[in-house]
């Protein structure tokens, strides 16, 4: 008991007032020297309290004796308890008026006595205030728990958080159970135990990322909707991991959009994913060679990808094919922008296959160089029919081919 301090919360004179309610309504069913311990401690409040090893020899007990009877009035919300860092224990005595405000809970610590007791043993050295149980009572009185059930989440939430875990944690886990309709023992537990399976399972993950920490609620949800709705097997998320590796930072939400495309695509098995996978590596190497034959000097881009992936996937276009359209776009300004217009094209016309789609480029070619002869402008001069003229027709038109005129002198 070293360390535990007894606060003073309301000033008292040379008497030690006792309140009436304590009397009628405690001090009956209070375990052997619980009550010499209050009284005591009641009274020490007027010096400037004491220690427990004051009270221990006063009253002739041991200190654990002591710690046990204050324990005792914590659990029926006569006094809080709190633990300092170093270990101790400090008791304030709360107001009997502030007490007598929430004489429910009070009746509630007599009537859940098994409870409590039952509290106890998972609590240890623990002890809850009368608000923390309060809440507890809660679950049972308002959300319908059975009282195992209470303590099971208590268990719980002592094993996942530690000895010291806020008693709001454990309210927030039992009502998101009761949001869930698991209010007896057994579901109680089916959970928890469906919940360690899901934890051990973003655990691996979280290994595999060189990460050493638990796995937090929303990641364990996340991993539950992956397994549970989606119906992910734990190879399946295994190989999406694999699209994970140039990542610098994984982690659930980029995982979560990974899975979200397989789901999307009803792919959720091992062998399914794996099918994908061999089919995105196809359209890679198909956007590679096709850059390639069209002269492009980048690489292809996820959109350019998924612009493969379509004409494979939604238009039916043959290797064959898609490359024949990147060597007619070589030349071009834009190649990537013709190959759509060239491969829209042959779609529109039911064109698939590349023997099909050589005819067709061949005709076009014919039917364009002759519409370009016929629309050609025609320089009229050429095509003139000459006349030809005598000398003497020349000389009327003034023409004059330098001829001597020596025959005439």
């Amino acid at each position: 008991m070293a360390g535990t301090v007894i606060f003073k919360d309301q000033k008292l004179f040379s008497s030690t007032s006792v309140d009436n309610r304590f009397i009628a309504g405690y001090m009956a069913d209070a375990p052997e020297g619980a009550v010499k311990v209050y009284l005591y401690s009641l009274m020490l409040l007027s010096c400037g309290g004491g220690n427990g090893e004051d009270i221990a020899s006063a009253l002739s007990m041991t200190e654990e004796q002591v710690n046990d009877a204050l324990m005792y009035w914590e659990k029926q919300g006569l006094v809080r308890a709190s633990y300092g860092e170093n270990g101790s224990l400090a008791v304030q005595f709360l107001p009997f008026s502030e007490i007598s405000s929430g004489s429910e809970l009070n009746s509630g610590a007599q009537n859940y006595h098994e409870l409590v007791s039952k509290l106890q043993e998972v609590l240890g050295t623990r002890n809850l205030s009368g608000t923390d149980l309060k809440k507890i009572y809660d679950w049972i009185e308002v959300f319908g728990f059975d009282e195992d059930a209470s303590v099971e989440i208590v268990r719980h939430c002592i094993e996942i958080k530690g000895a010291r875990v806020h008693i709001n944690y454990m309210d927030s886990v039992a009502k998101r159970l009761a949001a869930d309709g698991i209010l007896t023992l057994d579901s109680v537990r089916e959970s928890f135990e469906r919940q360690t399976e899901l934890s051990g399972g973003a655990a691996v993950i979280l290994k595999r990322w060189n990460l050493s920490r638990r796995p937090t609620e929303d990641e364990v949800a996340l991993y539950d909707k992956w397994v549970r709705e989606w119906g992910f097997t734990e190879e399946a998320i295994s190989l999406a991991l694999s699209d994970m590796v140039a990542v610098d930072r994984p982690n659930f939400k980029y995982l979560d959009a990974i899975l979200s495309s397989y789901h999307e695509k009803g792919s959720v098995s091992a062998d399914d994913m794996r099918e994908v996978l061999r089919e995105q590596d196809m359209i890679a190497e198909l956007a590679r060679q096709a850059f390639t034959r069209a002269g492009l000097k980048r690489n292809a881009s996820a959109n350019d990808r998924r612009q493969f992936e379509f004409w494979v996937r939604e238009y039916a276009m043959s290797a064959e094919l898609i490359l024949y359209a990147a060597e007619l776009s070589a030349k071009k300004g834009t190649p990537f922008a013709e190959m759509k217009r060239l491969i829209t094209t042959w779609h529109e016309k039911g064109i698939a296959s590349f023997q099909a789609a050589k005819e067709f480029q061949q005709t076009a070619e014919s039917e364009q160089r002759s519409g370009s002869a016929k629309g050609r402008s025609v320089n009229r001069a050429l095509n003139y029919k000459q006349r030809k003229y005598t000398k003497e027709e020349l000389k009327k038109l003034g023409i004059d081919f330098g001829e001597d005129d020596d025959d005439e002198d």
